[in-house]
């Protein structure tokens, strides 16, 4: 993964969880391809609560960086930028169902943060306190 996110530790978790549960639940109903795209569609709806109204720029990248957690670079391309022909009349709506489900955990984890900001930001201060405690600790 080239692109490094802070909020990548935060939503990666639960990518990789619907990733397991994707290929537990599918992998031998439907292609590889409607596969890495249902995770794609998860990912999407995932950092949409966090990102959705911000620079699509951004969110788009942080969306590549998440698929790329589970899928090699030209699936992660391909998930990101290909709707594959379904193989199974349910995969269509499948998608829209997969996004939402995504949404829904993302406002969950919007929630239990409050303010995303404000999450990253205590983040990155517990990371300094202790970078300091540490230097402290040797002195």
């Amino acid at each position: 993964m080239d692109i490094q996110f802070a909020e990548i530790e935060v939503f990666a978790p639960k990518a990789e969880a619907a990733w397991a549960a994707l290929q537990r639940q599918y992998a031998s109903r439907i292609s590889a391809a409607e596969l890495d795209h249902l995770l794609a569609c998860f990912v999407l709806g995932l950092t949409s609560p966090a990102c959705g109204e911000g620079d699509p720029g951004f969110h788009f990248d942080l969306c590549r960086a998440l698929v790329a957690v589970s899928l090699p670079p030209e699936r992660t391309e391909a998930a990101l930028h290909t709707v594959p022909e379904p193989t199974q009349p349910w995969v269509a709506s499948a998608y829209q169902l997969i996004e939402k489900q995504g949404a829904k955990v993302g406002l969950s984890l919007r929630e239990k943060t409050r303010n995303f900001e404000d999450f990253l930001a205590t983040e990155a201060n517990g990371a300094a306190h202790q970078g300091a405690s540490a230097i402290a600790r040797k002195n």
